[in-house]
């Protein structure tokens, strides 16, 4: 074999210039910012006993605990990906990720149910600065040869938040770790969210839409009054 044909082997071989080497050490970060949301879903629902006695909610204020994360995350999770494409996908999931660990300190501290909520409803608009460019990330990140196998991974994560929530939100309301009950399932998240913060400063690059959208300011002021009625009526 001559020496180009082994050079031009070789440069066959190798990927694209435009490949970034770190995109499966990103992958890893990514997957927690899809893991994350689907987990605090989950993870309530064990806890709401405990949640209404220690705080004495009633039991409408317990079922906002729930509905004011999940309305909250339906009606900006386009909004989110928006962002994304218009001010960088790694600048919105480091916004995300920042903000939904703040928001889990603030569920965790809740003195009374009206806090709980509100602290609810920041978690579950950070997550939808947070979630949507994790998909739209793994869109560039990755070459066509590789996304299968990426998006596989992405799509066991979801499986996995859901077995987690179920599981993890007994284990920490039974077993009181450093004394704390229902807290625990929100404070759980700070060490999670820290680690996917400095992942994502180290290993996550940026992107943006080359043609993004513009934001759709009416349909979302329309879709949350349609949530609210919703939510009301319900």
């Amino acid at each position: 074999m001559t020496s180009e044909t082994t050079e031009t082997l070789q440069l066959h071989d190798a990927p694209p210039a435009t490949v970034d080497p770190r995109r499966w050490l990103a992958l890893p970060v990514l997957l927690t910012g899809a893991f994350l949301p689907i987990l605090d879903f989950n993870v309530v629902n064990l806890a709401l006993p405990a949640i209404r006695g220690n705080l004495g909610a009633t039991a409408s204020e317990v079922q906002f605990v729930i509905s004011a994360y999940a309305a909250t995350y339906a009606v900006f999770l386009i909004t989110g990906g928006r962002l994304g494409d218009l001010l960088g996908r790694r600048r919105m999931f480091l916004t995300g990720v920042a903000g939904f660990t703040i928001a889990s300190v603030l569920c965790g501290i809740a003195w009374s149910p009206a806090m709980l909520v509100a602290a609810r409803i920041l978690q579950g608009l950070t997550a939808t600065a947070m979630a949507p460019q994790v998909l739209a990330s793994i869109r560039v990140l990755f070459p066509a040869a590789e996304q299968g196998r990426a998006l596989g991974f992405y799509g066991a994560t979801f499986g996995l938040a859901n077995i987690c929530g179920q599981v993890l939100g007994g284990v920490l309301v039974s077993a009181h770790p450093f004394g704390l009950a229902w807290q625990a399932i929100f404070l759980i998240n700070v060490p999670i969210g820290l680690a996917a913060f400095l992942g994502a400063l180290l290993f996550l690059t940026d992107s943006r839409a080359e043609h993004a959208q513009r934001l759709d300011i009416g349909g979302v002021i329309l879709l949350s009054l349609t949530h609210s009625a919703f939510w009301s009526i319900r």
